[in-house]
């Protein structure tokens, strides 16, 4: 105690008091880490994942992402000094958009576009892997059947109806004058469809009238014994 009242001791004694508390304040800042910027989180978020970064904030010494990739979306935590992810959740799948099958109507432009008969039959048959329109086309006045491409338009196979084969024993031209026989107008095609029991006739007749409304009549007649199986009216 004697010590203490030496003139030389009270400022050794505070000196000290300063060196120390100065040595901790230089030790807490080169312990203190800087947190790491946001783009050095999204690169690499986005290398490890192979995704995007949509969403990332930060909270408390912790980052919140959002990664889209192909499959799936998800959630995740890092921490901002480390990189190292925390936590890593999948918020929800990603449903792969189904390709859009074109309308009735865009399949009828895009047969115009190189046909430029009239269009008799149009269905859709999605029960292939690949759906597909079937189509019948009028072309000089016999019946072309079409596979489209349901998708993209594009005409996937062509293939023209015979009009008659050497078996029947009705030609084309009787199968006409049988079908005229029972509506007078304008033939618009006449085809062979080829059966078991010998094949049909299809005879399309367009009846122009003036005070009224057009009919069409397309007439299914056997190919052997010349009898109308059944007549579709349009009118």
């Amino acid at each position: 105690m004697k010590n203490l009242r030496k003139p030389w001791a009270l400022p050794l004694i505070f000196t000290i008091i300063i060196l120390v508390a100065g040595g901790f304040f230089i030790g807490s800042l080169m312990t203190k880490k800087t947190p790491l910027s946001s783009e050095e989180i999204q690169d690499q978020l986005e290398t490890i994942y192979d995704g995007k970064v949509e969403k990332l904030t930060l909270e408390k010494g912790v980052y919140l992402a959002e990664i889209t990739r192909t499959d799936a979306l998800y959630s995740a935590e890092v921490d901002a000094v480390s990189g190292k992810v925390l936590v890593l959740n999948q918020l929800s799948k990603v449903e792969e958009a189904k390709p859009q099958i074109l309308s009735e109507k865009g399949v009828r432009e895009e047969i115009a576009k190189k046909y430029t008969g009239e269009i008799e039959r149009l269905s859709l048959n999605e029960n292939k892997e690949q759906p597909v329109y079937n189509a019948e086309v009028v072309k000089e006045k016999a019946l072309v059947e079409l596979q489209v491409n349901a998708i993209t338009g594009e005409i996937i196979s062509e293939k023209k109806i015979e009009t008659t084969t050497e078996d029947v024993l009705i030609t084309r031209d009787e199968a006409i004058k049988i079908a005229l026989g029972q509506l007078k107008g304008e033939v618009e095609y006449a085809v062979f469809k080829e059966t078991d029991d010998g094949g049909y006739y299809l005879v399309e007749i367009e009846q122009d009238n003036e005070d009224t409304d057009d009919i069409e009549a397309i007439f299914h007649i056997h190919a052997i014994t010349g009898k109308t199986l059944f007549v579709e009216w349009d009118d």
